[in-house]
């Protein structure tokens, strides 16, 4: 509780509130996008955390929403090992609110004392976009009552036309027989990086019995009995969305033209102001040996099959150093680079500088 402000779990009831602040402050740049959740928030999840749950802050006496948090659990490999990893998101706090430094401090305050779980590791992952300038000279301010953002790594989120080719030889839909090596793929994969996911057999069950994904997104190269390489191509329209709330004046004035050259530049469209874009995820990406010719026909196989469905966009995120992000520019994507920064506490500073200067990986489509 913080005077004016009320700070507590989100309920259902809360529901169209958070969807509403989602939807009416979008995320700034070049490009403004509102990162929205119709027609359920609590259903993005796609039941994949150990825990998972917003902090709402409302006006006391008016009751109106004036801010949301996200903090979801999710395990992950930390340094090789299987740990449960905090993330951070949807962070949002209506325009009148802003810069009131009291709101950022009692709503973390909020998040610390009403969803941190006693296993759960002691720091946090969370993502910042490269020009959100403000947010980072805010957050990262180390002020008084503020937890520590601490800049980790940074992150490249590829933006491709799809493009229909024929299939490259030897990726084929995966069938369900598949599932349990596809698990163990990703697990040997990932265990590699910092941060990564942990895709059990089970999980993936539970992803697709929850409607997130279907065995057919699938693209996999057989090995003998084995998977090889894999990725998915994830539609997440029906829980997530992507819209567009504005263009910068300048490319607002060139997007006709930007749009005219499309085509022959391989290069996504920019649709109308209030428009979802029509966009799929490329994730679950794991390739043995990091083979940069295999992701290569990879990426063209999830392409392809992104126009086959009728797709304009597709997503895929990597480190910005990894080797398969030349790969993905090679193919003329648009690129928004975000810094992922670990936050904690005093107690959880030990915690994070203690971390491994392993190559990261982390899934945008479960960010």
């Amino acid at each position: 509780m913080s005077g004016y402000l009320i700070f507590s779990v989100a309920q259902r009831e809360d529901d169209a509130d958070i969807r509403r602040l989602l939807r009416e402050n979008p995320l700034g740049g070049w490009v403004r996008l509102s990162l929205e959740r119709e027609p359920n928030a609590f259903a993005a999840d796609f039941g994949l955390s150990r825990s998972h749950g917003f902090i709402v802050a409302r006006e006391r006496e008016a009751n109106e929403a004036t801010g949301i948090c996200e903090r979801s659990v999710r395990d992950a490999f930390i340094d090789g090992e299987v740990r449960r990893l905090p993330y951070l998101g949807a962070l949002r706090v209506a325009p009148s609110y802003r810069h009131r430094i009291r709101v950022l401090r009692d709503g973390f305050a909020a998040v610390r004392a009403l969803l941190e779980q006693p296993n759960d590791l002691p720091f946090a992952l969370t993502s910042i976009t490269a020009d959100n300038a403000a947010a980072r000279r805010l957050l990262c301010a180390n002020l008084p009552g503020l937890p520590s953002y601490r800049p980790f790594r940074q992150l490249s989120t590829f933006a491709l036309r799809p493009r229909a080719k024929a299939m490259p030889h030897g990726i084929e839909p995966a069938t369900p027989a598949d599932l349990p090596a596809i698990a163990v793929l990703l697990q040997r994969c990932y265990r590699k990086f910092q941060l990564a996911p942990v895709w059990t057999t089970v999980e993936l069950e539970r992803l697709m019995a929850a409607g997130g994904l279907r065995i057919e997104d699938f693209l996999i190269v057989r090995r003998g009995p084995g998977v090889s390489a894999c990725l998915t191509v994830w539609d997440q329209s029906s829980v997530k969305q992507t819209v567009v709330r504005g263009y910068a004046p300048w490319l607002g004035r060139l997007r006709p033209l930007v749009n005219l050259a499309a085509p022959c530049l391989a290069s996504p469209r920019l649709p109308p102001r209030g428009s979802a874009l029509r966009q799929v995820y490329l994730s679950h990406v794991a390739v043995e040996d990091n083979d940069a010719t295999a992701f290569r026909a990879l990426l063209q196989a999830g392409l392809t099959v992104a126009r086959w469905r009728g797709f304009e966009v597709a997503l895929i995120g990597l480190a910005t150093n990894h080797s398969f992000a030349a790969v993905a520019r090679g193919r003329r994507a648009v690129e928004y680079r975000s810094l992922l920064h670990l936050v904690h506490w005093p107690d959880g500073a030990a915690a994070a500088e203690a971390l491994a200067p392993r190559l990261t990986h982390v899934e945008i489509a479960i960010m």
